[in-house]
């Protein structure tokens, strides 16, 4: 397995290959503690985020595990990295005991912007590769996504969206990412 295998799907035996691959992103949450974090901080400089739940916990993440995988646990290089961001920001944190990690499958395209597209296949669309953007994006993509089924052409809002984009050479740079997996 190189470090370009793209997922590929087969529907009735189409051969359609897909620029998608497939990583691990894992969260992780703290014990219970009093409130102290009203808001959800990100820091693109130390690639993490955090946010503190009803129950008290703290809820941390960071980068993927970069290499393809469709495990739904994390790795402890992983764990290790987003937990030392958490404390470059905040250093008080570092007595708290970790309760519990997971791993999503996030399903990653090269420029790592989503898909919301017709495939060469007749009758067949595709809305995937949603980086991990996905949940925040569904209810504006799911609008757009069914103007393109029901019209048979994709709406002003995800034209840029298509999935011949990556054939053409047009790929999307709004995240400074590139055709590549590891420029993530």
């Amino acid at each position: 397995m190189g470090s370009h295998m793209t997922t590929q799907i087969k529907p009735d035996s189409s051969g359609l290959r897909l620029p998608i691959e497939s990583h691990v992103l894992q969260a992780m949450v703290s014990e219970p503690i009093k409130p102290c974090l009203d808001t959800v901080v990100t820091s693109g400089a130390a690639h993490c985020y955090i946010s503190q739940s009803d129950k008290g916990e703290l809820v941390f993440g960071g980068d993927l595990d970069f290499y393809n995988s469709y495990a739904q646990r994390g790795n402890f290089p992983i764990i290790r990295h987003v937990v030392s961001s958490v404390l470059a920001l905040f250093p008080s944190f570092s007595r708290l005991r970790l309760m519990r990690s997971w791993g999503g499958v996030m399903d990653m395209t090269m420029d790592g912007s989503p898909i919301i597209s017709k495939t060469p296949i007749d009758g067949l669309y595709l809305n995937g590769g949603w980086c991990y953007g996905g949940f925040k994006a569904t209810p504006g993509s799911g609008w757009v996504f069914a103007h393109t089924v029901a019209r048979g052409e994709p709406h002003e809002l995800n034209a840029c969206f298509a999935l011949d984009r990556f054939e053409r050479g047009a790929v999307l740079d709004e995240k400074g990412a590139g055709p590549v997996p590891n420029a993530h």
